[in-house]
């Protein structure tokens, strides 16, 4: 009998589980037919507002909710920035389950006192994997570069030489379209100050990726997504603009969509102009050191990208795209070294060099990718894609010493060439499975095989200043090689247990690194070479993802990844370069990876009007990289190397907040607060003993932008960011702050734009450091550009009233609450 009763209620059980409802469906953005991640979504009973169920859409805009009884419904969408959608549905004996296929939902445009206020996209999209901001509307990016671009992304710093970091951090991959595209650390700088900004649709900011990612950068991956729109038909623009400082730019691109095929194609050029400026104080046991130097630079580039995806069955899709930079520029500086004796027998003495520099670069990326989707929840796909990049320098530095109380000028004259190849290869197979509604498989493999040979010379002449007696320096001829091969395996499964979803993952990395240095005498006779310096790795990295829907409107998110910084080739390259008057640089090949484990806690609530992401992340960090500087003991210069000096914890709080007020106002406010701490360390090197103390510093930086929306089709943007204090390599790095001003105009129903924008509107935009050793100390100030104030003007042409057709390639559709894995385009 007891059998008998328990197998009547686990019969009772089963029939109410399967006489609940559901209703599911997938949102997508009706301007662009884009999935809508984290859209509100509630369920309430017809006739009342009694709240039966909820949640929020995931990052492919899909949504179900369940547990419904039988009866009447209304379903209503909320999502800040946009109009609410509402749906009648009815749960019956006979239908159990609802499915709205794809539901639109509008940006919220109002009429205010009957005059038009123009509407806005969201700059930025808040989900707990990571930020997407459609960069396309801030107005201070009309007419600029990537490197500009993302000097403008919340968490995102740019230097003065274009070197990138993420929450302080500069170990950070790069990425175009979810792909390296050709950038490495030895390129990006370069490469993202000639990518024109107009071509670029969003950043993404990825601060903990998942095994699916490569385990690359320990700050996490910027993904910079190129525009590609999917609309019916023919559309286009035509952009010209130009700057105080002299620059200019222009571009044209132009798409064609149909049910056969998807195309499109780019074309930019800009001219560049701009002024720098650097300061130098320093002191010493023997000399004590100051120069004032200012410098120019002009440079044209022309960059190109087109593409076309055939769409050859309604399973299989094949495409072809490629992109290409061809440009080239010029430098001139004068700096005087004034050098002040402080040790006895020591007179004090003034050299003037005058640094000239003429470059030119090309870059080539092409991409072949062919998809098979089984259904709209499992594909296979596979990326083959080639890169080259090369860049031709030629230097000249023209020194003249003159010593105080000796009448006498001696002369130095040097010309550098140096010539970079750097080619690379990449494939990529994915695999995807939504087994069933609530499990998912992801598996894949990555190889990348990347090769550099770069050679330099030196001409030199120490009697004229103009080199009219130079010849060949063979003590500064290098010819560096570089060689690394790498293949990665990943697997990870993901799967929902009601309101709580897990994933993980494992990624397995194999790489090897070959490095040759050669000298003159190498370069000439190959049986005086010494073998290759040879490293091979192979490292395991685990990543694990819990996410937890507490309400309707809030999530919470804990992770875990383990992540690495590879040395690049020029940190492995021994050759002893002198280009700078005071410092001699050069790599180290024995530096090693360091390793981090990357443990981050995610807190996301939404409401009508406002958006709030809290993120709290701790980072410990082995092996670390980092540049040291030292004077040699035996003939007083001073050296500057990379070595892996000690062990680091990186801690902090993030907090990003979007405030809609009034519906004309839209306010994005990011803070980061951290705590760094570097071990310190002490390391042998030429003969003598460096240290480092040991350092830690707590500092935080922030940014706001604010976007208002005016009558007659008028909108003005102002971003303002402050940086605190912040602590380097022996010593630290002076607070600083910028202010950016734009503003736009629109014509014609959006026919012509007319964009003004003022970048550094203060003028206080600088990088200023303090830095010393046992026997140095050097203060340091180091400005780009200034205040530049621009003016672009667009032109759109085609149907540009249609709407987009849905891209089955833009990522899985799947019902688990989080994709945990970026976006990709």
């Amino acid at each position: 009998m007891k059998r008998f009763i328990i197998f009547f209620l686990l019969c009772l059980c089963a029939y109410t589980g399967w006489a609940q409802g559901i209703v599911k469906g997938k949102i997508l953005d009706r301007q662009k037919s884009e999935p809508l991640g984290f859209v509100n979504i509630k369920v309430t009973e017809q006739g009342s507002d009694k709240f039966v169920g909820g949640g929020i859409t995931d990052a492919g805009g899909n949504f179900n909710v369940s547990g419904l009884k039988d009866g009447k419904y209304t379903l209503t969408l909320t999502f800040m920035g946009y109009k609410d959608v509402t749906r009648q549905f009815e749960i019956t004996p006979t239908k159990r389950d609802v499915q709205f296929k794809l539901l639109y939902m509008a940006e919220d445009a109002k009429q205010l006192n009957e005059v038009t206020v123009t509407g806005q996209r969201a700059t930025m999209k808040l989900e707990v994997d990571r930020k997407s901001f459609d960069v396309g509307q801030l107005i201070s990016n009309a007419g600029q570069s990537a490197s500009d671009v993302l000097d403008n992304v919340p968490s995102i710093e740019v230097d003065n030489d274009g070197n990138v970091s993420l929450r302080g951090n500069s170990s950070v991959e790069v990425w175009i379209n979810g792909k390296a595209s050709g950038l490495t650390s030895d390129n990006r700088a370069q490469i993202l100050q000639q990518l024109p900004a107009e071509s670029i649709d969003r950043v993404e900011v990825i601060d903990n990726p998942s095994a699916k990612f490569s385990a690359e950068g320990s700050a996490g991956i910027i993904n910079i997504v190129l525009k590609k729109d999917r609309k019916a038909g023919y559309y286009g623009s035509v952009q010209a603009g130009g700057d105080t400082r002299g620059g200019a730019n222009t571009s044209f691109n132009v798409n064609y969509n149909s049910r056969l095929i998807d195309s499109y194609l780019n074309i930019g050029y800009r001219h560049r102009a701009n002024t720098g400026h650097m300061e130098s104080q320093q002191t010493s046991d023997t000399y004590n050191q100051t120069y004032d130097s200012d410098s120019k630079q002009r440079g044209n580039n022309f960059f190109t990208r087109a593409g076309v995806t055939l769409h050859a069955t309604t399973k299989d899709d094949f495409s072809l795209s490629g992109m290409l930079m061809h440009g080239g520029g010029n430098s001139h500086s004068y700096t005087p070294y004034i050098y002040t004796a402080v040790a006895n027998g020591l007179n004090n003495y003034q050299l003037d060099r005058i640094n000239r520099s003429r470059t030119g670069m090309d870059m080539r990326y092409g991409e072949f990718n062919y998809r098979h989707s089984f259904n709209d929840k499992h594909f296979i796909d596979f990326t083959a894609d080639l890169s080259s990049w090369k860049m031709n320098g030629d230097n000249w530095y023209q020194d003249s010493t003159v010593v105080v109380g000796i009448d006498d000028v001696t002369y130095s004259y040097q010309y550098r060439p140096q010539y970079i190849n750097n080619h690379r290869k990449e494939l990529k197979l994915e695999y995807e499975n939504q087994v069933t509604k609530n499990f998912k498989i992801e598996a894949g493999y990555n190889g990348n095989f990347s090769r550099e040979n770069t050679p330099q010379e030196s001409y030199m002449d120490n009697t004229s200043f103009d080199g009219t007696n130079a010849s060949e320096d063979k003590l500064f001829f290098n010819r560096f090689i570089y060689k690394q091969d790498l293949h990665a395996f990943y697997t990870t499964l993901s799967y929902k247990f009601g309101a709580l979803s897990l994933m993980g993952g494992l990624r397995g990395e194999y790489w090897r690194v070959n490095t040759e240095s050669y000298t003159w005498e190498q370069e000439h006779d190959a049986s005086l070479r010494e073998q290759p310096f040879k490293k091979d790795y192979f490292q395991l990295f685990p990543s694990v993802f819990m996410s937890w829907q507490m309400t309707e409107t809030q999530q919470l998110q804990l992770n875990y990844t383990r992540r690495l910084r590879r040395p690049w080739g020029g940190q492995l390259n021994s050759f002893r370069d002198t280009r700078d008057a005071t410092t001699v640089s050069f790599g180290n090949p024995y530096l090693t990876p360091e390793f981090s484990n990357s443990f981050s806690l995610n807190y996301l609530k939404q409401w009508n009007d406002h958006s709030l992401l809290v993120s709290a992340y701790y980072r410990p960090t082995t092996d670390v990289i980092q540049r040291i500087s030292y004077k040699n003991q035996e003939d007083g210069l001073f050296y500057q190397t990379s070595m892996n000096v000690a062990k680091s914890v990186s801690t902090g709080l993030e907090m990003t907040v979007k405030n809609k007020l009034w519906r004309i106002l839209d306010l994005t406010t990011s803070a980061n607060a951290y705590y760094y701490r570097l071990n310190g360390f002490s390391y042998d090197i030429d003969g003598q003993t460096v240290t480092g103390n040991s350092d830690h510093n707590f500092t935080w930086n922030a940014r706001m932008t604010a976007s208002l929306m005016l009558p007659y089709d008028i909108s003005i943007q102002t971003t303002g960011r402050y940086t605190a204090r912040q602590v380097i390599t022996q010593g630290y790095r002076k607070a600083n702050y910028s202010i950016d001003f734009g503003a736009r105009k629109n014509f014609f129903n959006k026919m012509f734009t007319l964009s003004v924008n003022c970048r550094d509107l203060l003028d206080s935009r600088r990088f200023e450091t303090f830095t010393s050793g046992p026997n140095f100390t050097r203060h340091q100030i180091n400005r780009r550009g200034g205040r530049r104030v621009s003016m672009t003007l667009t032109w759109n042409f085609g149907n540009m009233k249609q709407k987009k057709r849905p891209n089955k390639n833009q990522g899985s559709e799947n019902d688990m609450p989080m994709d945990y894995n970026g976006g990709e385009e």
